[in-house]
């Protein structure tokens, strides 16, 4: 699958949708509102399709218990039906559309798995009952035998089955398994054939490396070169592998169908069937969708693509024909509306969740009919609008606006379905009748009118050659006379082509004018003069919508060079800021360093200030004390002095009184009494003496 793993930078969400396909500016804040629409409807329809396919799980394990004893004729019956997709590679697994792996090469598949998941299950058992149906009509015909009816299922429960899985499709296939269901529907399993796909790719190979080669294979190529960029631009899935993809798928079928060859518009059916299935899966439902659903769409003449836009404009006359009215008074043909939804199968015209959910109903339903009720809702949408209208360009500009801004797929689909159920594909084989006699006639005689154009354009670029260059001409006129019949022809063609445009340079009104003479009727001019305005502007409004993509691809592109020389500035700022943190990280950790310095200094000089204040306050208190002692030693030396003082008037005064006494006892004239007295002051005398120095002593201690 081309789809890689992309991320969700590689989608922008403002500018892209879930698919990674572009958004217009317009459509930006409206597909907003519905994203969150869609998320619920994909988890409902995820559950219910969850159920269904457990269902069939288990009903066809019921079915082959019963059928286990007829297992050999089942075989025989059922064996084109029972293989798995040939080719060894499976359809693919259960996976998101964005989260799928790339083909590297068209060479290298998958192998066979053994275990199936319930979808490829269900899809095999799609195919079977599908066969099983047509075989019980064989057998009511007398075709099979009545040993094989016991592997035939009945055609009513068929039905109801049926029926589930139509209520179910209408509501919208999962994303991530639609690409298997498509491939079940479209029958791709039955159609492969085992290297029938390398098989092509390789002759075109061989034939790219021979020397002659057909001009119609090239002109293919180089139309196919000139479409691949033009495909999804923009896409990240649609890089270099997923155009290889692209361009393998479709010159594999220009080989495979070279009636129809390479016709624009199918780049665009290929490049969505490639983001939703491998490559060879994708080339062999192409097939399918391409040979069945729109056999005769696509080929030269278009015959059937004619033919329904004129089924469509009797469906619009019936239906709305106040609308067909005013789009004839403003005169603009339904085809020119139709005409571009039908070939594009409404790729690019409306958006791309309203394609899936066509798309899941018209391949379910095996014919075209999906794509007349959806253009029969459409109109219904929008026809209001399209009556205000006054001008035929405003009209058809106004509906293509309004047209890709249909973002409310589930009404899309439920008008469609259930508001023209009557518009059957026996109602439209009925009008494919009637009118493709008229559209058979129209092309012979456009063939014819077509001859004698391309001969006019012929003598009008002989006419300007020869005006330029008349030596070329004579020349040119002698080697047609030399060649035979075939190459005067080819020589013609080249010689067209070569001059073509030189003509078209230098004298563009001629063809224009040869075609109008061709034309008898002036009503049949008008008619081809509107057709060709309005060709004229679908090519203008195809190129606007290229230019666009082109230049949203373009600014893509810039922003990618923008992108690459911001990151490497980012990652030139990433380093230096990597530096400026490392030396950061350097001086933090240097001023943590030099914090805890700090700290540690801090702490010390509180213990030192805390020591030197309780030293302080010790030394002031020691010298409070000191200062205490010393006054009380003062006063305790100035007791001293006073005592000694008082010590020595006492000793003075008993001296004196000594002295006295003495002098009395002198004074006594008994001298027997004078030794006693003598005596007993004597004794006083020291007695006195020493009181007053042991005093004296004691209060000296107690200082």
């Amino acid at each position: 699958m081309l789809l890689s793993l992309l991320s969700k930078r590689s989608l922008d969400v403002d500018s892209r949708d879930s698919y990674g396909f572009n958004l217009r500016p317009q459509h930006l804040q409206r597909y907003q509102e519905y994203s969150i629409i869609y998320k619920k409807e994909e988890e409902e329809r995820a559950d219910k399709w969850k159920r269904f396919l457990e269902q069939a799980q288990s009903r066809a394990d019921c079915e082959n218990e019963k059928t286990s004893s007829h297992a050999e004729p089942t075989e025989k019956n059922l064996g084109p039906f029972l293989d798995v997709t040939q080719g060894g590679e499976d359809l693919n697994e259960e996976k998101s559309v964005f989260d799928v792996q790339r083909e590297d090469d068209a060479n290298k598949e998958e192998p066979t798995k053994k275990n199936k998941s319930p979808v490829q299950k269900w899809a095999q058992e799609f195919d079977e009952d599908t066969e099983e149906v047509f075989h019980d009509t064989l057998v009511n015909d007398g075709i099979c035998t009545p040993e094989t009816e016991h592997d035939v299922i009945s055609p009513e429960s068929f039905a109801i089955w049926n029926k589930e899985l139509e209520v179910l499709v209408q509501g919208g296939v999962p994303r991530n398994i639609r690409g298997e269901v498509w491939q079940a529907f479209v029958g791709a399993r039955k159609r492969r054939a085992d290297s029938y796909y390398q098989n092509l790719l390789d002759k075109e190979i061989e034939a790219g490396q021979e020397q002659n080669k057909s001009q119609s294979s090239e002109k293919l190529r180089k139309q196919i070169e000139k479409d691949l960029p033009r495909t999804f631009p923009g896409h990240p899935a649609l890089d270099e592998g997923g155009r290889n993809s692209l361009r393998r798928v479709l010159i594999a079928y220009s080989r495979h169908n070279p009636r129809v060859g390479y016709c624009q518009g199918m780049n665009f059916f290929a490049g969505l069937l490639l983001l939703m299935m491998p490559e060879e899966n994708a080339f062999w439902t192409f097939v399918g969708i391409i040979d069945d659903y729109f056999d005769g769409y696509f080929s030269q003449e278009m015959i059937e693509s004619q033919v329904d836009q004129l089924v469509f404009e009797d469906l619009m006359r019936e239906i709305f024909p106040k609308l067909v009215s005013h789009l004839d008074y403003l005169g603009v043909q339904v085809g020119w509306i139709s005409g571009p939804w039908f070939l594009s199968i409404f790729v690019n015209m409306i958006p791309w969740e309203s394609v899936l959910r066509v798309w899941d109903v018209l391949l379910f339903e095996g014919n075209r009919v999906m794509l007349f009720r959806t253009a029969l809702a459409l109109m219904e949408f929008y026809g209001p609008a399209l009556i205000a209208t006054n001008d035929t360009a405003d009209a058809i500009t106004l509906l293509q606006t309004l047209v890709g801004s249909t973002f409310d797929s589930s009404q899309l689909v439920l008008t469609a379905c259930m508001g023209y159920w009557t518009v059957t594909e026996d109602r439209l084989q009925q009008l494919r009748n009637k009118h493709r006699p008229s559209v058979v006639d129209v092309m012979e005689e456009r063939s014819k009118g077509a001859l004698v154009r391309q001969e006019s354009k012929i003598l009008a670029s002989k006419l300007y050659s020869f005006k330029h260059a008349p030596e070329s001409l004579a020349l040119e006129t002698i080697r047609e006379e030399e060649s035979n019949d075939h190459k005067e022809t080819d020589g013609q063609s080249s010689t067209l082509e070569s001059q073509q445009s030189n003509m078209d340079e230098f004298v563009p009104c001629l063809g224009i004018d040869s075609e109008l003479d061709a034309i008898s009727d002036i009503q049949d001019q008008v008619i081809w003069l509107k057709a060709e305005r309005c060709r004229l502007l679908e090519e203008k409004r195809s190129a606007t919508l290229r230019t666009e993509e082109l230049e949203t691809a373009f600014m893509e592109i810039v922003q990618q060079d923008n992108r690459r020389e911001l990151t490497a500035r980012v990652e030139q700022l990433e380093k230096e800021v990597v530096e400026l943190r490392h030396a950061l990280d350097e001086k933090n950790e240097q001023e943590n360093m030099m914090r805890e310095v700090l700290l540690r200094v801090e702490e010390e000089q509180k213990l030192a200030q805390e020591a030197r204040i309780s030293a302080e306050q010790d030394a002031s208190a020691q010298r409070y004390a000191a200062h205490v002692i010393q006054e009380k030693y003062e006063k305790a030396m100035t007791s001293v002095a006073t005592m000694e003082k008082r010590v020595v008037t006492a000793e003075s005064m008993l001296e004196a009184t000594l002295q006295y006494e003495s002098d009395q006892v002198k004074a006594q004239s008994s001298p027997r009494c004078v030794q006693p007295v003598s005596q007993e002051l004597q004794t006083k005398r020291s007695s006195l003496l020493s009181f007053g120095l042991s005093w004296r002593d004691n209060t000296k201690g107690s200082n």
